[in-house]
């Protein structure tokens, strides 16, 4: 009988730890995460953003590989804080916001690589073209809110390059004039809330 007093919370405990470790849907905290980006412009380097963007974001803190995250970002939202640049970033030449107004990121697994460290792969889309992915992801960890200790932060990092010519992000014209860099270094920093 007390075997069985004893096995009834032993079970209890595991189920509970069990449920507790099932990924579950975070909320992007826009406020405070971006996707940046930098670029080569002969000796300088030209660094923007995008204002407008999304996630869909399941975590497991407890086991990472289960984690997944749906970027969409709105490709006429680009900004370098200069007019005429950006005007020619979201042109057909570049971008083609107006035909193909959304940049998404599927992540398609998530393989850790050391303490706190991991290498995220997935789908990028640009211009409707889509190609394969990996990066390395520093997870930050998970801390109640300050100013609302019942709400759970989590914070990452990735920083990748792509070659924008994959994407057809221009015809490599400028490239070759040795005017605009084919390769972009994409920097997201995401802040997430449940």
């Amino acid at each position: 009988m007390k075997t069985r007093h004893l096995v009834i919370p032993i079970l209890f405990l595991c189920l509970t730890a069990t449920a507790q470790a099932k990924p579950s849907d975070w909320k992007l905290d826009t406020a405070h995460s971006g996707i940046y980006f930098d670029s080569r412009h002969i000796f300088s380097t030209v660094r923007g953003h995008f204002e407008d963007f999304s996630a869909t974001l399941t975590i497991d803190p407890e086991a990472m590989e289960n984690s997944q995250c749906l970027v969409t970002v709105k490709a006429k939202s680009i900004t370098t804080f200069n007019r005429k640049r950006d005007t020619h970033l979201r042109s057909d030449e570049l971008l083609a916001a107006g035909k193909h107004p959304t940049l998404t990121f599927q992540s398609t697994r998530v393989i850790p690589k050391g303490e706190s460290q991991y290498l995220i792969e997935g789908d990028l889309t640009i211009r409707g073209i889509t190609k394969k992915v990996s990066a390395p992801m520093t997870f930050h960890g998970i801390a109640p809110n300050p100013f609302k200790p019942s709400q759970q932060v989590a914070g990452f990092t990735t920083e990748f390059t792509i070659n924008r010519l994959d994407f057809k992000v221009g015809d490599g014209t400028f490239y070759k004039m040795g005017v605009m860099d084919k390769e972009v270094t994409i920097i997201i920093s995401i802040e997430a809330l449940k």
